[in-house]
Protein backbone atom coordinates (compact mmCIF):
# COMPACT_ATOMS: atom_id res chain seq x y z
CA UNK A 1 0.00 0.00 0.00
CA UNK A 2 1.42 3.56 0.00
CA UNK A 3 2.47 6.97 1.87
CA UNK A 4 -0.31 9.13 2.10
CA UNK A 5 2.76 12.23 1.18
CA UNK A 6 2.76 10.30 -2.29
CA UNK A 7 0.25 10.30 -4.78
CA UNK A 8 -0.13 6.50 -4.78
CA UNK A 9 -0.06 3.59 -7.51
CA UNK A 10 -2.87 1.10 -7.55
CA UNK A 11 -2.32 -1.60 -4.56
CA UNK A 12 -1.54 -5.66 -5.43
CA UNK A 13 -0.86 -7.85 -2.94
CA UNK A 14 2.83 -9.24 -2.86
CA UNK A 15 1.57 -13.72 -2.38
CA UNK A 16 -1.84 -13.20 -2.62
CA UNK A 17 -1.66 -16.00 0.18
CA UNK A 18 -5.33 -17.11 1.71
CA UNK A 19 -4.28 -15.22 4.87
CA UNK A 20 -2.81 -12.02 3.63
CA UNK A 21 -4.29 -8.98 2.52
CA UNK A 22 -3.77 -5.43 1.48
CA UNK A 23 -6.12 -4.19 4.19
CA UNK A 24 -7.68 -5.53 7.10
CA UNK A 25 -11.08 -3.68 8.62
CA UNK A 26 -11.83 -4.91 12.56
CA UNK A 27 -15.38 -4.06 12.89
CA UNK A 28 -18.19 -4.40 10.31
CA UNK A 29 -20.30 -1.62 11.03
CA UNK A 30 -21.35 1.10 8.73
CA UNK A 31 -17.87 2.85 8.78
CA UNK A 32 -16.13 -0.03 7.46
CA UNK A 33 -19.15 -0.77 4.93
CA UNK A 34 -18.66 2.37 3.29
CA UNK A 35 -14.83 1.43 3.29
CA UNK A 36 -15.34 -1.27 1.54
CA UNK A 37 -17.06 0.47 -1.19
CA UNK A 38 -15.10 3.24 -1.88
CA UNK A 39 -12.05 0.57 -1.84
CA UNK A 40 -13.37 -0.84 -4.77
CA UNK A 41 -11.84 1.51 -6.75
CA UNK A 42 -8.48 -0.28 -6.01
CA UNK A 43 -7.66 -3.52 -6.97
CA UNK A 44 -6.61 -4.68 -3.23
CA UNK A 45 -7.66 -7.88 -0.67
CA UNK A 46 -9.76 -6.65 1.39
CA UNK A 47 -10.37 -8.50 5.05
CA UNK A 48 -13.46 -7.65 7.23
CA UNK A 49 -13.69 -9.13 10.70
CA UNK A 50 -17.01 -8.60 12.52
CA UNK A 51 -18.09 -10.23 15.87
CA UNK A 52 -21.46 -8.96 16.56
CA UNK A 53 -23.81 -7.75 13.80
CA UNK A 54 -22.64 -6.58 10.50
CA UNK A 55 -24.05 -2.82 9.58
CA UNK A 56 -23.29 -2.04 13.00
CA UNK A 57 -25.61 -0.34 15.47
CA UNK A 58 -27.18 2.44 13.10
CA UNK A 59 -29.57 0.57 10.82
CA UNK A 60 -30.12 -1.70 13.68
CA UNK A 61 -29.99 -0.20 17.40
CA UNK A 62 -29.80 3.24 17.07
CA UNK A 63 -30.68 5.74 13.94
CA UNK A 64 -33.15 4.29 12.18
CA UNK A 65 -35.18 3.07 14.49
CA UNK A 66 -35.37 5.69 16.70
CA UNK A 67 -36.19 8.32 13.58
CA UNK A 68 -39.22 5.53 13.12
CA UNK A 69 -40.90 5.50 16.00
CA UNK A 70 -40.01 9.16 16.90
CA UNK A 71 -42.55 9.40 13.55
CA UNK A 72 -44.91 7.04 14.58
CA UNK A 73 -45.06 9.10 18.30
CA UNK A 74 -46.22 11.64 16.26
CA UNK A 75 -48.59 10.39 13.96
CA UNK A 76 -50.75 8.90 16.69
CA UNK A 77 -49.60 5.15 15.74
CA UNK A 78 -50.20 2.82 18.15
CA UNK A 79 -47.12 1.29 20.64
CA UNK A 80 -47.56 -2.39 19.12
CA UNK A 81 -47.65 -0.98 15.47
CA UNK A 82 -44.83 1.16 15.87
CA UNK A 83 -42.91 -1.72 17.40
CA UNK A 84 -43.68 -3.63 14.27
CA UNK A 85 -42.99 -1.10 11.84
CA UNK A 86 -39.53 -0.79 13.59
CA UNK A 87 -38.64 -4.44 13.65
CA UNK A 88 -39.98 -4.52 9.60
CA UNK A 89 -37.67 -1.49 8.96
CA UNK A 90 -34.36 -3.28 11.10
CA UNK A 91 -35.12 -6.28 9.19
CA UNK A 92 -35.91 -8.07 12.88
CA UNK A 93 -32.08 -7.51 13.64
CA UNK A 94 -30.95 -9.74 10.77
CA UNK A 95 -27.84 -8.30 9.23
CA UNK A 96 -27.97 -10.98 6.14
CA UNK A 97 -28.26 -7.92 3.89
CA UNK A 98 -25.34 -6.29 5.00
CA UNK A 99 -23.22 -9.24 5.33
CA UNK A 100 -24.35 -9.88 1.71
CA UNK A 101 -23.13 -6.55 0.15
CA UNK A 102 -19.73 -6.67 2.48
CA UNK A 103 -19.16 -10.12 0.96
CA UNK A 104 -19.83 -8.87 -2.59
CA UNK A 105 -17.32 -6.19 -2.39
CA UNK A 106 -14.52 -7.59 -0.13
CA UNK A 107 -12.48 -10.14 -0.40
CA UNK A 108 -13.54 -11.88 2.75
CA UNK A 109 -15.66 -11.45 5.96
CA UNK A 110 -14.64 -13.26 9.05
CA UNK A 111 -17.14 -13.84 11.89
CA UNK A 112 -15.42 -13.49 15.32
CA UNK A 113 -13.31 -11.87 18.19
CA UNK A 114 -10.45 -9.83 16.73
CA UNK A 115 -7.02 -8.94 18.33
CA UNK A 116 -4.23 -7.27 17.03
CA UNK A 117 -0.82 -9.16 17.69
CA UNK A 118 0.97 -6.32 16.21
CA UNK A 119 0.31 -3.36 13.16
CA UNK A 120 0.17 -6.05 10.58
CA UNK A 121 -1.01 -9.05 12.61
CA UNK A 122 -4.42 -10.04 13.91
CA UNK A 123 -5.28 -13.42 15.77
CA UNK A 124 -8.88 -14.13 15.22
CA UNK A 125 -10.23 -16.70 17.30
CA UNK A 126 -7.05 -18.62 16.91
CA UNK A 127 -6.48 -17.93 12.77
CA UNK A 128 -3.59 -15.40 12.06
CA UNK A 129 -4.24 -12.84 9.55
CA UNK A 130 -1.55 -11.04 8.25
CA UNK A 131 -2.36 -7.60 6.38
CA UNK A 132 -0.33 -3.82 5.02
CA UNK A 133 -2.93 -1.64 6.76
CA UNK A 134 -5.01 -1.99 9.48
CA UNK A 135 -8.34 0.25 9.85
CA UNK A 136 -9.86 -0.01 13.27
CA UNK A 137 -13.87 0.45 12.86
CA UNK A 138 -15.54 -0.87 16.32
CA UNK A 139 -17.33 2.08 17.02
CA UNK A 140 -18.45 2.70 20.45
CA UNK A 141 -20.47 1.25 23.35
CA UNK A 142 -22.77 3.01 26.34
CA UNK A 143 -20.81 4.37 29.51
CA UNK A 144 -22.89 2.94 32.82
CA UNK A 145 -21.40 5.95 35.50
CA UNK A 146 -20.49 4.35 38.37
CA UNK A 147 -23.67 5.56 40.95
CA UNK A 148 -24.41 3.76 43.61
CA UNK A 149 -26.86 0.56 42.96
CA UNK A 150 -26.81 1.02 39.68
CA UNK A 151 -25.14 -1.99 38.45
CA UNK A 152 -27.45 -3.66 40.43
CA UNK A 153 -30.68 -2.55 39.04
CA UNK A 154 -30.81 -6.19 36.35
CA UNK A 155 -33.09 -5.79 33.63
CA UNK A 156 -34.45 -2.68 34.69
CA UNK A 157 -31.79 -0.89 33.60
CA UNK A 158 -31.95 -0.25 29.93
CA UNK A 159 -29.15 1.04 27.84
CA UNK A 160 -30.71 3.23 24.23
CA UNK A 161 -29.69 -0.62 22.52
CA UNK A 162 -32.45 -1.64 25.20
CA UNK A 163 -34.62 0.97 24.51
CA UNK A 164 -34.97 0.88 20.71
CA UNK A 165 -35.48 -3.62 20.89
CA UNK A 166 -37.94 -3.71 23.25
CA UNK A 167 -41.43 -4.91 23.04
CA UNK A 168 -42.63 -3.40 25.60
CA UNK A 169 -43.94 -0.12 26.83
CA UNK A 170 -42.71 0.87 30.55
CA UNK A 171 -45.38 3.12 32.35
CA UNK A 172 -42.80 5.08 33.91
CA UNK A 173 -39.23 5.86 32.58
CA UNK A 174 -36.53 7.38 34.54
CA UNK A 175 -33.49 8.96 31.54
CA UNK A 176 -29.84 9.72 32.98
CA UNK A 177 -28.58 11.93 30.63
CA UNK A 178 -30.06 14.71 28.61
CA UNK A 179 -27.67 14.63 25.48
CA UNK A 180 -29.08 14.10 22.25
CA UNK A 181 -29.66 9.90 22.99
CA UNK A 182 -31.54 11.47 26.09
CA UNK A 183 -33.75 13.86 24.50
CA UNK A 184 -34.63 12.13 21.73
CA UNK A 185 -35.99 8.98 23.83
CA UNK A 186 -37.78 11.00 26.33
CA UNK A 187 -39.95 12.64 23.36
CA UNK A 188 -40.31 9.05 21.68
CA UNK A 189 -41.41 7.11 24.92
CA UNK A 190 -43.80 10.56 26.10
CA UNK A 191 -45.14 10.15 22.63
CA UNK A 192 -46.81 6.57 23.60
CA UNK A 193 -47.76 8.22 26.60
CA UNK A 194 -44.96 6.76 28.83
CA UNK A 195 -44.61 8.58 32.04
CA UNK A 196 -41.00 9.96 31.52
CA UNK A 197 -38.70 11.77 33.87
CA UNK A 198 -35.23 13.27 32.20
CA UNK A 199 -32.32 13.90 34.92
CA UNK A 200 -29.30 16.05 33.70
CA UNK A 201 -26.25 17.47 35.49
CA UNK A 202 -25.45 20.24 33.13
CA UNK A 203 -27.92 23.21 34.07
CA UNK A 204 -29.51 23.57 30.32
CA UNK A 205 -29.88 21.72 27.00
CA UNK A 206 -26.54 21.48 24.65
CA UNK A 207 -24.76 24.26 26.86
CA UNK A 208 -22.01 24.93 23.55
CA UNK A 209 -25.09 26.03 21.92
CA UNK A 210 -26.91 29.49 22.47
CA UNK A 211 -29.14 29.63 25.67
CA UNK A 212 -31.92 29.98 23.29
CA UNK A 213 -31.80 26.43 21.73
CA UNK A 214 -31.12 24.32 24.69
CA UNK A 215 -34.80 26.61 26.46
CA UNK A 216 -36.23 26.13 23.07
CA UNK A 217 -35.47 21.77 23.67
CA UNK A 218 -36.29 22.04 27.32
CA UNK A 219 -39.89 24.20 26.34
CA UNK A 220 -40.36 20.98 23.57
CA UNK A 221 -39.51 18.48 26.36
CA UNK A 222 -41.99 20.23 28.78
CA UNK A 223 -44.88 20.61 26.01
CA UNK A 224 -44.65 16.29 25.85
CA UNK A 225 -45.26 15.91 29.05
CA UNK A 226 -41.14 15.50 30.33
CA UNK A 227 -40.57 15.96 33.85
CA UNK A 228 -37.35 17.60 33.46
CA UNK A 229 -34.54 18.07 35.86
CA UNK A 230 -31.59 19.98 35.09
CA UNK A 231 -28.76 21.01 37.08
CA UNK A 232 -29.28 17.52 39.25
CA UNK A 233 -27.71 13.98 39.28
CA UNK A 234 -29.22 10.71 40.80
CA UNK A 235 -26.51 9.32 43.49
CA UNK A 236 -28.49 6.19 44.32
CA UNK A 237 -30.46 3.65 42.81
CA UNK A 238 -32.47 0.99 44.94
CA UNK A 239 -34.47 -2.07 43.99
CA UNK A 240 -38.01 -1.62 45.32
CA UNK A 241 -40.18 -4.57 44.41
CA UNK A 242 -40.89 -4.60 41.04
CA UNK A 243 -39.89 -0.55 40.87
CA UNK A 244 -36.92 1.14 41.10
CA UNK A 245 -36.33 4.03 43.27
CA UNK A 246 -33.76 6.98 42.50
CA UNK A 247 -32.55 9.73 44.91
CA UNK A 248 -31.76 12.73 43.28
CA UNK A 249 -28.57 15.26 44.77
CA UNK A 250 -30.81 17.56 46.78
CA UNK A 251 -32.24 14.14 48.59
CA UNK A 252 -35.41 14.11 46.55
CA UNK A 253 -36.38 10.80 45.15
CA UNK A 254 -38.49 9.46 42.26
CA UNK A 255 -39.79 5.97 41.56
CA UNK A 256 -39.61 4.47 38.08
CA UNK A 257 -40.28 1.21 36.34
CA UNK A 258 -36.93 1.41 34.51
CA UNK A 259 -33.90 3.58 34.49
CA UNK A 260 -32.39 4.28 31.01
CA UNK A 261 -28.46 4.99 31.08
CA UNK A 262 -27.67 7.75 28.08
CA UNK A 263 -24.02 9.79 29.16
CA UNK A 264 -22.69 8.94 26.49
CA UNK A 265 -20.97 6.55 24.31
CA UNK A 266 -16.62 5.56 25.01
CA UNK A 267 -15.12 4.15 21.81
CA UNK A 268 -15.34 0.13 21.89
CA UNK A 269 -11.34 -1.10 22.42
CA UNK A 270 -11.69 -3.40 25.15
CA UNK A 271 -10.08 -6.85 24.34
CA UNK A 272 -9.00 -5.67 21.08
CA UNK A 273 -5.32 -5.57 21.98
CA UNK A 274 -4.15 -1.77 21.13
CA UNK A 275 -2.13 -1.81 24.05
CA UNK A 276 0.33 -3.72 22.01
CA UNK A 277 0.41 -0.79 19.98
CA UNK A 278 1.20 1.47 23.03
CA UNK A 279 -2.66 2.47 22.79
CA UNK A 280 -5.00 3.10 25.94
CA UNK A 281 -7.82 1.16 25.38
CA UNK A 282 -10.16 3.40 27.20
CA UNK A 283 -9.66 6.53 25.17
CA UNK A 284 -10.29 7.68 21.59
CA UNK A 285 -7.66 6.68 19.31
CA UNK A 286 -4.91 9.55 18.45
CA UNK A 287 -5.33 9.94 14.68
CA UNK A 288 -4.28 12.56 12.43
CA UNK A 289 -6.58 14.65 9.83
CA UNK A 290 -5.93 11.45 7.57
CA UNK A 291 -7.41 8.70 10.02
CA UNK A 292 -3.65 7.82 10.84
CA UNK A 293 -3.27 6.73 14.13
CA UNK A 294 -0.19 8.40 15.26
CA UNK A 295 2.21 5.54 16.49
CA UNK A 296 1.51 3.44 13.83
CA UNK A 297 2.51 3.75 10.19
CA UNK A 298 0.32 1.54 8.59
CA UNK A 299 -3.00 1.83 11.56
CA UNK A 300 -5.58 3.75 10.41
CA UNK A 301 -9.02 4.51 12.80
CA UNK A 302 -12.54 5.77 11.60
CA UNK A 303 -15.55 5.96 13.01
CA UNK A 304 -16.34 6.45 16.93
CA UNK A 305 -13.11 5.15 17.68
CA UNK A 306 -11.35 7.81 16.40
CA UNK A 307 -12.70 10.42 18.53
CA UNK A 308 -14.05 13.06 16.27
CA UNK A 309 -17.49 12.55 16.83
CA UNK A 310 -20.44 10.29 16.90
CA UNK A 311 -22.34 10.31 13.57
CA UNK A 312 -23.23 7.67 10.87
CA UNK A 313 -22.35 10.83 7.89
CA UNK A 314 -19.13 11.44 9.73
CA UNK A 315 -17.64 7.92 9.88
CA UNK A 316 -18.53 7.92 6.21
CA UNK A 317 -16.72 10.51 5.16
CA UNK A 318 -13.94 9.24 7.31
CA UNK A 319 -13.93 6.10 5.41
CA UNK A 320 -13.68 8.20 1.62
CA UNK A 321 -10.88 9.92 3.57
CA UNK A 322 -9.37 7.20 4.50
CA UNK A 323 -9.16 5.53 1.05
CA UNK A 324 -8.84 8.42 -0.85
CA UNK A 325 -5.06 7.74 1.10
CA UNK A 326 -4.90 4.26 0.49
CA UNK A 327 -5.98 3.84 -3.06
CA UNK A 328 -6.82 6.77 -4.23
CA UNK A 329 -4.59 10.08 -4.66
CA UNK A 330 -3.98 10.82 -0.88
CA UNK A 331 -5.55 14.29 -0.49
CA UNK A 332 -8.45 13.89 1.28
CA UNK A 333 -8.64 15.26 5.13
CA UNK A 334 -10.89 14.44 8.10
CA UNK A 335 -11.70 18.31 7.94
CA UNK A 336 -12.13 19.08 4.48
CA UNK A 337 -15.42 19.32 4.55
CA UNK A 338 -18.23 20.61 7.47
CA UNK A 339 -19.47 18.47 9.96
CA UNK A 340 -23.30 18.69 10.75
CA UNK A 341 -25.60 17.13 12.64
CA UNK A 342 -29.33 17.15 13.85
CA UNK A 343 -31.22 16.15 16.96
CA UNK A 344 -34.42 15.27 16.54
CA UNK A 345 -36.12 16.53 19.20
CA UNK A 346 -39.17 18.75 18.57
CA UNK A 347 -38.44 21.00 17.11
CA UNK A 348 -34.96 19.98 15.93
CA UNK A 349 -31.72 21.01 16.41
CA UNK A 350 -29.35 22.05 13.47
CA UNK A 351 -25.71 22.25 14.16
CA UNK A 352 -23.04 22.97 11.20
CA UNK A 353 -19.85 23.48 11.68
CA UNK A 354 -18.31 24.82 15.00
CA UNK A 355 -19.92 25.20 18.10
CA UNK A 356 -19.09 29.05 19.66
CA UNK A 357 -17.05 28.00 22.36
CA UNK A 358 -14.82 25.90 19.63
CA UNK A 359 -15.08 28.84 17.66
CA UNK A 360 -13.79 31.36 19.98
CA UNK A 361 -10.54 28.37 21.29
CA UNK A 362 -9.49 28.64 17.33
CA UNK A 363 -9.22 32.35 17.46
CA UNK A 364 -11.39 32.90 14.73
CA UNK A 365 -12.39 35.91 14.02
CA UNK A 366 -16.06 35.79 13.21
CA UNK A 367 -19.23 37.85 13.50
CA UNK A 368 -22.53 36.06 14.99
CA UNK A 369 -26.17 37.16 14.05
CA UNK A 370 -29.27 35.83 14.74
CA UNK A 371 -32.71 35.21 13.36
CA UNK A 372 -36.43 34.50 15.01
CA UNK A 373 -38.64 31.51 13.04
CA UNK A 374 -41.57 34.03 13.99
CA UNK A 375 -39.82 36.75 11.15
CA UNK A 376 -41.41 34.70 8.14
CA UNK A 377 -44.70 34.07 6.76
CA UNK A 378 -44.67 30.19 7.37
CA UNK A 379 -43.89 30.42 10.80
CA UNK A 380 -47.81 32.06 10.77
CA UNK A 381 -49.59 30.03 8.19
CA UNK A 382 -48.24 26.58 9.94
CA UNK A 383 -48.28 27.30 13.72
CA UNK A 384 -44.43 26.50 13.78
CA UNK A 385 -43.40 27.47 17.25
CA UNK A 386 -40.46 28.90 18.58
CA UNK A 387 -37.61 29.06 16.74
CA UNK A 388 -34.08 30.29 16.51
CA UNK A 389 -30.91 30.30 13.89
CA UNK A 390 -27.44 31.73 14.42
CA UNK A 391 -24.64 32.11 11.86
CA UNK A 392 -21.25 33.23 12.33
CA UNK A 393 -19.47 34.34 9.54
CA UNK A 394 -15.51 35.46 8.99
CA UNK A 395 -14.96 38.51 9.05
CA UNK A 396 -11.82 38.43 6.60
CA UNK A 397 -13.51 35.59 3.72
CA UNK A 398 -17.05 36.84 4.45
CA UNK A 399 -17.97 33.58 4.32
CA UNK A 400 -20.17 31.46 6.33
CA UNK A 401 -18.19 29.42 9.42
CA UNK A 402 -21.08 27.61 11.12
CA UNK A 403 -24.88 27.97 11.98
CA UNK A 404 -26.73 26.24 14.53
CA UNK A 405 -30.35 26.86 15.45
CA UNK A 406 -33.70 25.15 17.24
CA UNK A 407 -37.04 24.75 15.11
CA UNK A 408 -39.49 23.55 12.99
CA UNK A 409 -38.19 21.65 9.65
CA UNK A 410 -34.50 22.86 10.60
CA UNK A 411 -33.08 19.68 10.28
CA UNK A 412 -33.67 20.21 6.60
CA UNK A 413 -32.87 23.60 6.21
CA UNK A 414 -29.39 22.41 7.50
CA UNK A 415 -28.86 21.24 3.77
CA UNK A 416 -28.56 24.71 2.30
CA UNK A 417 -26.25 25.82 5.54
CA UNK A 418 -24.02 23.01 4.54
CA UNK A 419 -24.01 23.72 1.06
CA UNK A 420 -22.80 27.66 1.37
CA UNK A 421 -20.20 26.62 4.18
CA UNK A 422 -18.62 23.98 2.20
CA UNK A 423 -18.96 26.28 -1.08
CA UNK A 424 -17.07 29.18 0.45
CA UNK A 425 -19.73 31.49 -0.92
CA UNK A 426 -19.87 34.84 0.33
CA UNK A 427 -23.00 36.31 2.35
CA UNK A 428 -22.62 39.00 -0.17
CA UNK A 429 -23.77 36.99 -2.65
CA UNK A 430 -25.84 34.85 -0.60
CA UNK A 431 -28.02 37.53 0.09
CA UNK A 432 -28.90 38.33 -2.90
CA UNK A 433 -30.53 35.31 -3.70
CA UNK A 434 -34.01 34.59 -3.79
CA UNK A 435 -35.90 31.82 -1.23
CA UNK A 436 -39.31 30.17 -2.41
CA UNK A 437 -42.18 32.16 -0.61
CA UNK A 438 -43.56 31.03 1.98
CA UNK A 439 -40.86 28.09 3.20
CA UNK A 440 -39.09 28.41 6.22
CA UNK A 441 -35.82 28.86 3.98
CA UNK A 442 -37.13 32.26 3.88
CA UNK A 443 -35.49 32.86 7.74
CA UNK A 444 -32.01 32.97 5.51
CA UNK A 445 -32.77 36.00 3.73
CA UNK A 446 -32.99 38.04 6.89
CA UNK A 447 -29.79 36.80 8.53
CA UNK A 448 -27.93 37.08 6.01
CA UNK A 449 -28.92 40.61 5.33
CA UNK A 450 -28.62 40.79 9.04
CA UNK A 451 -25.12 39.63 8.60
CA UNK A 452 -23.59 42.04 5.91
CA UNK A 453 -24.35 44.88 8.27
CA UNK A 454 -22.66 43.13 11.30
CA UNK A 455 -19.86 43.13 8.33
CA UNK A 456 -19.86 46.34 7.32
CA UNK A 457 -20.41 48.15 10.72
Amino acid sequence: MNDPAETPPTPTTSDGAPHSFDVAIIGGGGAAEALVAALEQGDCRVLVVEQHRVGGDCPFVACMPSKAMLHDAVVDTSWRRAVQRRDEIVDHLDDRGHADQVVRRATKLVRGHARLLDEHTIDVDGTEYQTDHMVLATGSTPVIPPIDGLDELGDHLWTSDDALTTDDRPVRLMIIGGGPIGCELAHLFAGFDTEVHLIDEAVRAFPDLPEEIGNIVDDGLRSAGVCVYRGRSAVRFERRGGNVEITLDNDASLVTDRVLVAVGRAPDLAGLGVDTLGLDPEAPLPVDDTGRVDCAGSVWAIGDVAGKGQYTHLANHQAEVVADHLVGAGRRRFDDVVVPACIFTRPPVMMVGPTPPDLRARGDDAVWVEAKLSEIARFATDALGAGFLTIAVDRTTRCVVAAHGAGARFDELAAALITAVDGRVTVDRLAMSMWPFPTVGDILGPIYRRALDALDE
